[in-house]
């Protein structure tokens, strides 16, 4: 039986196109694109309206060295009094915050003012504590330790302890008071002075007005010049600390205690590699012992040995001129 040849028949379909299936990995490569973009310009922002003084501390906040001299955290302002101002410049405001409690529990340490310390001296102070201290002149070792304790512990419970450094001197005892990124003592470029600040001098002047030691007062500041040559840092430093003594006398210190008060701008920096830094603002309080008052007193004015040499020399004359024989008319 023939077989016939039949044609093969290839029948082909065609191929239906599959959609293609994209995974979520370049959402990830935006989001890390667009997070990025935001930090430069964040960065770019920061820059623009830092000045020399905030960039400084920010690059030494960043190697690590503010936490190892005590500094607090630039970055934290939580308990800071600057505001920054969002139109592109910092502003300093003060922060208007309701404090809690009364008396020893209150916030500002100018109320130690108002705590009564039993029925004997009921405007000693805080408590008790102050009564123990005997007025008078301070000059041993033992005196000036135990004064700068009294100090200490009123620093220790106002909110600027961290600006505060109370030691001993040569001269007698050195309180130091400076600004930091978190706490300023006045408004930046004037004498406005900052609530927190006047709190702390009005607790000072209790303890301070237990002694008969002379003081001197010194404002400083950093070497961010002014715009012209009206009013520069000499005057600026020069109200801050007259500013500073007229609240400490207020708060309690005797007018015949401060025997001098000096502007000293930029001249003697409290970190001289870094002239610009904000420690350099500061208000210092030398409590001078007897024998260093003397040392001023006679730096500015006449030596005692000079007093005594005229005095001697007047005696001497009189007594010259009553030897002299006297003229007699009939």
């Amino acid at each position: 039986m023939l077989h016939k040849n039949e044609p093969i028949i290839i029948k082909r379909g065609r191929r239906s196109k599959r959609s293609a299936s994209h995974g979520g990995a370049w959402k990830v490569a935006f989001a890390d694109f667009t997070l990025a973009m935001m930090a430069l310009f964040m960065v770019l922002w920061i820059m623009q309206i830092a000045d020399q003084d905030e960039r400084s501390q920010i690059v030494q906040y960043l190697r690590g060295e503010m936490y190892a001299s005590g500094a607090m955290n630039p970055f934290d302002v939580a308990q800071s009094s600057s505001i920054i101002d969002f139109e592109g410049s910092p502003a300093i405001q003060q922060a208007i915050i309701t404090s809690a409690g009364s008396g020893p529990e209150r916030a500002g340490p100018a109320m130690h003012n108002n705590i009564p310390a039993g029925e004997e001296e009921p405007n000693a102070g805080q408590g008790p504590e102050f009564n123990a201290m005997v007025p008078g002149q301070y000059d041993t070792q033992a005196q000036l330790v135990m004064l700068a304790r009294q100090l200490n512990h009123v620093v220790q419970q106002s909110s600027m302890a961290d600006n505060i450094a109370v030691t001993l001197v040569p001269q007698g005892i050195r309180i130091l008071i400076h600004d930091n990124i978190d706490r300023f003592m006045f408004t930046r470029g004037s004498a406005q002075m900052q609530v927190y600040f006047e709190d702390l001098l009005l607790a000072l002047g209790p303890v301070l007005g237990q002694v008969t030691n002379a003081m001197v007062i010194s404002g400083h500041t950093d070497s961010t010049p002014y715009v012209g040559t009206e009013f520069t840092n000499w005057e600026l430093s020069s109200k801050r600390a007259l500013l500073a003594r007229r609240v400490l006398e207020f708060g309690g210190v005797k007018r015949n205690q401060v025997i001098q008060v000096t502007g000293m701008a930029d001249q003697v920096a409290y970190i001289p590699q870094e002239p610009a830094a904000a420690a350099n603002r500061r208000i210092e309080v030398l409590i001078l012992t007897s024998t260093t008052e003397q040392l001023i007193r006679d730096m500015v004015g006449v030596p005692a040995e000079h007093l005594d040499a005229g005095i001697e020399l007047q005696d001497a004359k009189l007594q010259a001129e009553l030897a002299l024989p006297r003229v007699r008319y009939q």
